[in-house]
């Protein structure tokens, strides 16, 4: 019967049943018991679907993030969804598969014949037990936040700011980076460093979810490779208007 019960907590995680994965969880079942032919748990479903309030559920409830499939794949490889991989702890970094078909090789029932109601059977579980009496989760509230920030190039002629916006669960300094040199039409490799003015350096991850709105950023850019100096070891004619000149 356990074995049962944690399939349809798998099924409820796939359609997003909220109700029905409250209530199988209230039954003290493995969270993160695997599917015997696949090796998903209720978390790979959920990070595969994009079902963000069932992985947060899912994962207060005790549900590991890092827990492999029989392929050796996270939940977080499977999911494409930026609100679900930030629950998870990631960042999205590439586009989601052309066709589910095509990564889904073996496609339990609830797959290729869902709930026409988007509820799972779990009989006389739904219902139970009182959900107005069980403390809720919710999503964090930065994952729908964007950080207004004003940036510029150190030492451009043009002095004005852009702002840019980047949500708050996305802030890290390579993004940061990322984002500034597309707006500023810069490549990376030509920035040394970005300062918060007036003139703190920012250097690491923690030093830029420490951002405030409106922030001032200034883009400092790389010395270029050629010199002043003439580069040829003798000093330049317009040093020189009384000597002669050699061929």
């Amino acid at each position: 019967m356990t074995s049962v019960l944690e399939e349809k907590l798998r099924e409820a995680a796939c359609i997003g049943d909220i109700e029905a994965v409250l209530a199988l969880l209230s039954e003290n079942l493995d969270i993160n018991s695997k599917n015997s032919i696949n090796g998903w748990t209720a978390l790979h479903w959920a990070a595969k679907r994009g079902n963000s309030e069932v992985a947060d559920i899912l994962i207060n409830h005790g549900a590991n993030t890092k827990i492999e499939n029989n392929k050796g794949e996270t939940p977080a490889h499977l999911c494409t969804n930026p609100v679900t991989l930030a629950l998870l702890g990631e960042e999205f970094v590439s586009a989601p598969p052309d066709n589910e078909d095509q990564v889904l090789k073996f496609a339990p029932n609830y797959i290729k014949n869902p709930p026409i109601n988007g509820q799972v059977d779990i009989g006389k579980l739904r219902g139970k037990p009182d959900f107005s009496a069980m403390p809720t989760t919710t999503l964090p509230a930065c994952l729908n936040d964007d950080l207004v920030l004003n940036v510029r190039i150190a030492g451009s002629n043009d002095p004005d700011f852009i702002e840019i916006e980047i949500p708050r669960w996305k802030l890290t300094y390579s993004n940061l980076m990322k984002i500034c040199c597309e707006e500023l039409e810069l490549m990376e490799s030509q920035v040394e460093r970005i300062r918060k003015l007036p003139n703190i350096r920012l250097r690491k991850d923690s030093d830029v979810k420490r951002l405030s709105h409106f922030q001032s950023l200034e883009l400092v850019l790389k010395a270029p490779l050629a010199s002043d100096k003439s580069n040829n070891c003798y000093q330049s004619i317009s040093t020189c208007k009384n000597q002669t000149i050699l061929y």
